[in-house]
């Protein structure tokens, strides 16, 4: 039973006091209970037995009971609390009744007094009988609270006291009451008076209401408002008024219950319809409080598009308010205020268009006539904007054309501002110059800038709006000019100042050779070199340009570096005209040539320019000043049989003419040695040892002509005979010769030695082919032209002049020999397209004309001008001809093949631009016009006048010129320069006899069966695999390929390898050779075509076990994964370095090609 009074923990007083209320009689009945339960509480027992065991409830008991207390007193003093309120309010009410029922009165003459007390009697009544039950509960609540002891405030208020006041209240009311109906005839009268002075007011109230409510467009919200509350003031008050009214005329009786005053109900309507209007109003004052903000926004500070999205905001609000709003006039007059604006954002958005400047505001002011009222443009709103929209649509028209006028001027400050903004900061490049100084870079920005600039300005000053800008684009004007006149001066100083920096710093020597000079620039430079250092110090363009007298001194700069470099050049020339082999040195180097005329070390390097083979001096080991001979670059010597002295001959002029001289004299003397010393060997049947001895002892040049000599010879006298001719003992001799090379080339010779043997068998082969030709065709005189159309070479012992003892004919043409030092150079595999070339080019130099092969890439035309040049010794110099050739460049080179007498073989010449090609067409012609009368005058040497110089024409010189007409961007010869050269039309060579020759020269035996698997696989290749940058299947890939071939054979024979399969052994190249440049996907083609081609055919790859080995310890050593692929690929670029100097991996990144 004990679990009942858990409730009082549960319970939260504030929840039972909200449920109680303000009930007195609940309050009764509650505190009743507590005080109940209580008792109930304390007669129970405090323990209880359970057999032996007694259970003590004393503990429990006296918290239950402090609980209930708590409760107790809780309650007790919430409910003093209302009773105090109830009883301050209820004392308060009767207060108020008594005071007015004793201080009104009827027989006061004022009607309002009366109708108040007959209001007050008639509230009272109504109110007397719940009164009564109150004041009893008021009195009962006040003996329950002193009963339970309750402590009241000093400010209760006692029942007792509001029971007395209560009493005296109503002795009022019945007085009052009885003095009322004493007199109700006569109030009667006063509330009929009234009545009538009522309607009349209430109408006037009325009919104003009714005319001058606000609900105008016009009006602003808060004004609106405003008067409302005005209005409700009156219309409430006057309603007061006759409701008060009316209740008296019921209380004396004029009036039934229930009447129905119309003026009342009307004062009601008005103050309903008052309220909505009010309702409008206050719906619209955020829109217009907001429009009004916006009104006062400063023009300065205006954004059409913010502006624009405010007012559709503004916009959508309007749209958005209820329908019984939107039925009003005022809704609809600032919604139409408020599209108007909205239409004015287009133009609002151009008079706020940064064009628009002071002037052009002040203009527009001017259209609008605001002179006074827009004087001060930081005070412009936007309502004086929109309050001027009737006066801005008038003038309209006006304004605009002010509008255009700002753009066009806005077009031209910009560009001007984007100029000034980009030169205020355009700084010039510069790069550090041999630690010296640092000079400028990257001129072509400069200029270019410049002149689009100033291009630009221009076209400015045919603009109708330049007038504004004037000062400002002149200023510009000049500046720019300046930049362009003053940059162009300093290109000029700088790349002088440069080149003969270089110059002048280069060698100490050059100070004796121009003392006057070498002053002169120096000064030059010192000065030039301050300059550039201001120009590091701040290289903004416009700080440059701003230095005081800079173009004046870059002007003086340029003069004298002028005078310094003609000064020099002119002696060049003289040092080039004492030996014209120096035209083909730059001046750098013909400087530190002169300068070190003494020192034979130093000027070894610049030999190979100047000579065809020649690589370097063979120095005498005894005397340092002592010329013994020349030596090419892999090792060929030329010893002189009469050694020149550095010391007899100081002047480099002099030891180099006698130089030049004696390699010419030594071979001819050396080949009139050679040719006897063949014939003895060919008359013993080759005698192997006497053969390599003769071949080791004379140059390959030599080697070769002496061949040639003896086979022209043979041919000639066994054409010669009167009868018996056969050419077949001819063609044995050569073919004996040829099988004795073949096995010489195989075995293991010093690579001097093997590049005669390859020279010789290429030589033989042709001889071979052509004496077969001529057994063919059945030739068997000397004057068939088939034997005339051969190369002939003819020595003549008995003639004075060593070096004219060799004689070459082709056809009708006839020339000496050049006894050029040709060194061991690459010997071109002659086909007949070769033997065709030659014949023309002979025909052309006979009738003393150029000769022009012309064909695309890769048929050999640059290779066969070299060849006749090596085959008639005469030095043949390439010039790859491009944009950057001029006028004079061609010039100084005309002047020193003239002069030397050698071969200018221009490349590409039609990639030379039209004018060039013109200008060039007229120094050619004059120089053959003088070759013509030397050979008419038998003349060796004749003047002419070449670029301004007097030059002298060496009857050996000779111009050709290669052309590829398929490529773009190819000029068209003129016809004054075609009537010069002979042409010829180089087609597609012979790959199958030129592979054919290569293989008899690295020693194969099955040379023509194998090229002619070769070559077709090569353009299987080309044409089957997929496309790749990297690729090369032409003529230049064909020769590695095959020269590697020949090495392996060799490898072979030398390790005594039996295998001796040549087919396996070209297969074998090709694979190295190919595989390490395939994609992965081509792999499987070549294979696929090898097997094709070379059927049942094997690729046996040398293991190379031992590199592998070292791979893979490298590889450790450097902590890397040995993957197969990887040690693959390493011995692949092993196998290519033995066949290539230059190597290029190709892949994707982290792929290890590093």
């Amino acid at each position: 039973g004990w679990l009942k009074y858990q409730v009082l923990w549960d319970l939260e007083p504030n929840d039972v006091f909200q449920r109680l209320g303000d009930n007195i009689q609940s309050w009764f009945e509650c505190l009743k209970d507590i005080k109940e339960s209580r008792q109930t509480l304390d007669t129970q027992e405090t323990y209880k037995a359970f057999g032996p065991l007694i259970m003590d409830f004393s503990k429990i008991q006296s918290k239950i009971g402090v609980k209930y207390d708590n409760w107790h007193q809780d309650v007790l003093r919430k409910f003093g609390q209302i009773i105090q309120t109830v009883a301050t309010e209820f004392h308060t009410n009767v207060s108020e009744y008594r005071n007015n029922l004793e201080t009104k009165s009827v027989d006061s003459g004022n009607l309002d007094d009366t109708v108040q007390l007959i209001d007050t009697i008639e509230t009272v009544r109504q109110t007397q009988a719940d009164d009564e039950i109150k004041m009893k509960q008021l009195l009962e609540a006040q003996r329950l609270l002193e009963r339970q002891r309750y402590s009241f405030p000093d400010n209760w208020t006692s029942a007792d006291t509001i029971q007395n006041s209560w009493t005296s209240m109503n002795d009022i009311l019945k007085r009052k009451e009885q003095v009322i109906e004493k007199k109700l005839h006569k109030i009667q009268e006063k509330v009929r008076g009234e009545v009538q002075t009522m309607d009349t007011k209430t109408k006037e109230i009325l009919e104003d209401w009714a005319t001058k409510k606000p609900i105008g467009g016009d009006l602003k919200p808060h004004d609106a408002i405003r008067q409302l509350a005005q209005y409700e003031a009156k219309l409430s008050e006057q309603l007061e008024k006759r409701t008060n009214l009316n209740k008296a005329k019921q209380s004396v009786k004029m009036q039934e219950s229930g009447h129905v005053d119309h003026l009342e109900k009307r004062l009601r309507a008005d103050l309903v319809e008052l309220d909505e209007i009010r309702n409008v109003w206050k719906s619209l004052e955020n829109v217009c409080n907001r429009l009004e903000e916006l009104k006062d926004t400063q023009w300065i500070t205006v954004q059409p598009k913010k502006l624009k999205t405010s007012i559709e905001e503004l916009l959508s609000l309007m749209t958005a308010m209820v329908p019984s709003v939107k039925n009003y006039h005022s809704y609809h007059a600032v919604k139409s205020n408020i599209e108007s604006y909205l239409k004015m954002i287009p133009f609002i958005s151009e008079l706020k268009s940064e064009a628009l400047k002071d002037r052009h505001w002040k203009e527009m002011i001017k259209i609008l006539d605001l002179t006074t009222t827009w004087s001060n443009m930081s005070d412009l709103t936007l309502r004086d904007i929109w309050d001027q929209a009737d006066n801005l649509k008038k003038t309209e028209h006006l304004l605009r054309d002010v509008m255009i006028n700002a753009q066009g001027e806005k077009a031209l400050e910009e560009f001007l501002k984007q100029i000034s903004e980009q030169w205020k900061i355009y700084q010039l490049e510069l790069i550090d110059y041999q630690k010296k100084c640092k000079v400028i870079k990257s001129w072509d920005d400069l200029f270019t800038k410049a002149k689009e600039n100033l291009s630009n300005i221009l076209s400015m000053k045919l603009s109708p709006y330049f007038k504004s800008f004037e000062a400002e684009t002149l200023s510009w004007d000049d500046k720019l000019n300046r930049i362009i006149n003053i940059f162009d001066i300093w290109i000029d100083v700088q790349r002088r100042w440069v080149y003969l920096e270089g110059i002048f710093t280069s060698s100490t020597d050059i100070a004796q050779l121009l003392p006057n000079e070498s002053q002169k620039f120096q000064s030059v430079a010192n000065e030039f070199v301050g300059l550039l250092k201001k120009v590091e110090k701040s290289p903004l363009v416009l700080d440059v340009i701003a230095i005081p007298n800079v173009q004046k001194l870059l002007e003086r700069l340029a003069e004298s570096l002028t005078k310094i470099q003609k000064a020099l050049g002119e002696y060049l020339e003289r040092q080039r005209a004492a030996f014209p082999r120096f035209y083909f040195i730059g001046d750098e180097d013909l400087l530190e040539m002169i300068g070190n005329s003494n020192n034979l070390i130093r000027l070894q390097k610049h030999f190979k320019k100047m000579f065809a083979g020649v690589h370097s001096l063979i120095i005498n080991d005894n005397d340092q000043a002592l010329i013994d001979g020349v030596q090419s670059n892999e090792g060929e010597k030329v010893k002189f049989y009469n050694p020149i002295s550095i010391k007899q001959h100081p002047n480099i002029n002099d030891w180099l003419t006698r130089v030049e001289k004696e390699i010419s004299l030594t071979l001819a003397k050396l080949l009139a040695q050679s040719i006897p010393e063949l014939l003895t060997i060919q008359k013993n049947s080759n005698n192997k040892q006497e053969f390599i001895d003769w071949l080791d002892q004379y140059q390959a040049q030599l080697v070769v002509l002496a061949f040639q000599v003896s086979w022209s010879e043979n041919i000639q006298d066994l054409l010669s005979r009167k009868s018996n001719i056969d050419l077949q003992p001819a063609l044995n001799q050569i073919e004996s010769t040829l099988g004795m090379l073949a096995d010489l080339v195989l075995a293991d010779q010093p690579i001097v030695r093997r590049r005669k043997l390859e020279h010789l068998i290429i030589e033989h082969v042709h001889k071979r082919d052509v004496t077969r030709a001529l057994i063919d065709k059945k030739v068997n005189t000397p004057t068939n032209f088939e034997w005339l159309a051969q190369m002939r070479l003819y020595f003549e012992p008995k003639h004075e002049n060593v070096l004219e003892q060799l004689k070459i004919r082709m056809a009708n043409a006839e020339f000496h020999y050049g006894f050029e030092y040709l060194g061991l150079q690459d010997r071109l595999v002659q086909t007949p397209l070769t033997d065709r070339c030659f014949l023309t080019m002979t025909q052309a130099l006979h009738a003393k004309f150029g000769g022009s092969p012309f064909g695309p890439a890769g048929t050999g035309k640059t290779e066969s001008v070299k060849a006749l040049g090596n085959a008639l010794g005469r030095f043949v110099l390439v010039f790859n001809c491009d944009e950057a050739f001029d006028f004079q460049a061609m010039g100084r080179i005309f002047v020193g093949l003239c002069q030397v007498g050698a071969w200018g073989c221009f490349d590409e010449f039609n990639r030379l631009e039209e004018r060039m090609l013109s200008a060039v067409s007229q120094q050619i012609q004059t120089i053959q016009e003088a070759l013509r009368q030397q050979s008419a005058s038998n003349k060796s040497t004749l003047k002419i006048e070449l670029v301004g110089k007097s030059v002298t024409v060496n009857s050996n010189m000779a111009i050709f010129i290669t052309m590829n007409p398929g490529y773009a961007g190819r000029s068209n010869l003129p016809d004054n320069l075609k009537m010069l050269f002979r042409s010829l039309a180089m087609t597609v060579p012979d790959k199958v006899l030129i592979a054919q020759v290569m293989l008899y020269s690295q020693g194969f035996r099955q040379a023509e069966i194998l090229s002619k698997k070769i070559v077709p696989l090569f353009t299987l290749l080309s044409e089957q695999l997929s496309s790749q940058s990297h690729y090369d299947f032409g003529l230049r890939s064909l020769k590695s390929v095959l020269v590697m071939a020949g090495n392996i054979k060799r490898e072979r024979i030398k390790n005594d390898i039996q295998n001796d399969n040549e087919q396996e052994i070209v297969i074998q190249a090709i694979m190295d050779s190919f595989v390490p440049r395939l994609v992965a996907d081509d792999l499987v083609l070549l294979n696929s075509l090898l097997n094709d081609v070379f059927p049942n055919a094997t690729y046996n790859r040398p293991p190379m076990t031992r590199l592998r080995e070292e791979i893979e310890n490298v590889a450790k050593q450097m902590f890397l994964v040995c993957d197969k692929l990887w040690i693959e690929k390493v011995l692949q670029l092993y196998q290519i370095t033995n066949l290539n100097h230059g190597l290029m991996l190709v892949g994707p990144t982290c792929c290890g090609m590093l």
